[in-house]
This record gives structure tokens, sequence and C-alpha cells, in this order.
């Protein structure tokens, strides 16, 4: 009878410790991949935060009119020499949107060394004076900050007189929202505005062509209303010239007629 080799399966103790120390093995690989990473990620952060390389060194402002220029510089030059990666782009967007003449504003991080600023900025479509200084002012009657010389044709905008209604800013709105449809609806008459009175209650404007102060009421500013009357006004004063009666002043406050106020200068003065 020959001997042979008998080959005794392990026991469920050692079956059970080689399962666990598999387990160990792999748990101290998973761990020490994780620390690996951590300790990468870390250096990574490390490097972003601290290399002179990945510090702001430009603001670029897209979208900024000249003339607002340095307010937006003084706002977005907080974050040269910070680190790309960790400025508070939140908290400038936030105070460059807070200017009136901003409209909306947007910054982006420019890897490695730059922030790009875009802003909408709100156009002027008048201009107004406030305690002895002209500022601009948008559609929605909104003061946009002072008007210079640097910041641009101002020859095109229209004065507004706010004085008749004691500073209301509805009344200033209504009458910079006149403005603003009228160059859109019809250039020419636009082309033809000299000076606004904002009353409270409408508007008083001088046609400086037909040389006739326009009363408008509070709804100069609706599509449509001003110009039409306006219109019909310019097409009816040939035939009041031809029969002498037309007025320096006309009112175009009414929907179905037209109010003739006063008489010329020159009528006044031959009046005996």
């Amino acid at each position: 009878m020959t001997s042979g080799v008998f080959y005794r399966p392990p026991g469920p103790v050692a079956a059970r410790a080689a399962v666990e120390t598999r387990r160990a093995r792999r748990a101290l690989l998973l761990l020490g991949g994780a620390l690996l990473l951590a300790s990468a990620a870390g250096g990574l952060l490390l490097l972003l935060r601290f290399h002179p390389r990945f510090v702001v060194t430009r603001v670029v402002l897209e979208g900024v009119p000249e003339a607002r220029r340095a307010a937006a510089e003084e706002v977005t030059d907080r974050w040269i020499g910070e680190p790309l990666l960790f400025a508070d782009l939140a908290a400038g967007v936030a105070a460059l949107g807070a200017q009136p003449w901003v409209a909306t504003a947007t910054a982006r991080r420019l890897v490695p060394d730059s922030v790009v600023v875009t802003v909408a900025a709100r156009p002027p479509v008048a201009l107004v004076r406030v305690e002895g200084v002209l500022h601009a002012v948008d559609e929605g009657g909104t003061l946009l900050g002072p008007w210079s010389a640097r910041s641009g044709p101002g020859d095109d905008l229209v004065v507004l007189d706010p004085a008749p209604a004691n500073g209301d800013r509805r009344a200033l709105a209504r009458a910079a929202g006149f403005v603003a449809r009228l160059a859109v609806e019809d250039p020419a008459l636009y082309a033809r505005l000299s000076e606004v009175e904002v009353l409270p209650d409408g508007l008083a404007v001088v046609d400086r062509v037909a040389r006739v102060k326009l009363l408008f009421g509070a709804d100069a500013a609706e599509p449509g209303r001003s110009a039409a009357r306006w219109r019909a006004f310019l097409s009816l004063r040939p035939e009041l010239e031809r029969h002498s009666l037309a007025r320096n002043e006309a009112d175009l406050r009414f929907a179905d007629r037209i109010i003739l106020n006063a008489l010329p200068p020159e009528a006044e003065r031959g009046k005996t």
C-alpha cells in the first residue's frame, strides 16, 4: 500500500483570518492613497495661494464708460496683489453693482493673474441740475452721477429743469421717460426739443424750431402719446398762422383737443 499526500482545506478560523488580512491591506492602501492625494491637494493649494505667479496683477474693465473708469477702478483695484483663486470677486461685484450708473456687473478669473470685469452701464438720456451740479439721468429717472466734459457729448442731451416739481423723483422719472420715448419714436421731434420743465402733473417742453412751449400731461411718457399730439399740433400750425391764431404756448394734455393759451409777445405789445 503506497503512501500519498493528503490536502486538508483550511478551517473556518484560518479562512476568516485570511479575508480580514486582505481587507486590512486594502484599507491601508486606500488610506495611503487618500493621504497622498490630500498631501498633493494641500501642496497645490499652497502653491496657488502663495506663489507670485498666481497673484492678481491686472484687472480688465469691459463696458465701463471712460467717465466712470476711475470709480470702477476704485472698487476693482482692491483685487490687485491678492491670490487669484482666493480673491473675493463677489464682494467687489456687489460694490460695483451698487453704483447708480451700473445696470449689471460680472467678474471672472483669467488664470494665471487677471480678473475680467464686464459692466453694462445705464445710458444717460438727459441732464438735470441738482444743487447746482449737472447730473446725468437714465430713462427711469435715476441720477447716474455728476456730468462733466469727460463724460461724453453732453450737447446731444436735453437739460431737465426739476425745480417746478420741487424735486419730485416720480415727476423726474416721467420727464426722463418722455425724452427717452421721444428719441426712439420720433427722432426728428427729439431734435427740436430744447427745454423740458418738470411739472408736478406733467411737462412743459420748448419746440426750438416753432418757438412754442408745449404742455403735456402725466401720460407724456406712454407709447404713442406725446409724439402723435405734437405732430397733430404742427400739422395745424400753418392754418393757425394763416388766420393769425398762432400762439406761443399750446396745451396738448388732451387727446381730443388742443388749447392755445398765450398770445405771441408782439401781439401783447400791440395791445392798447
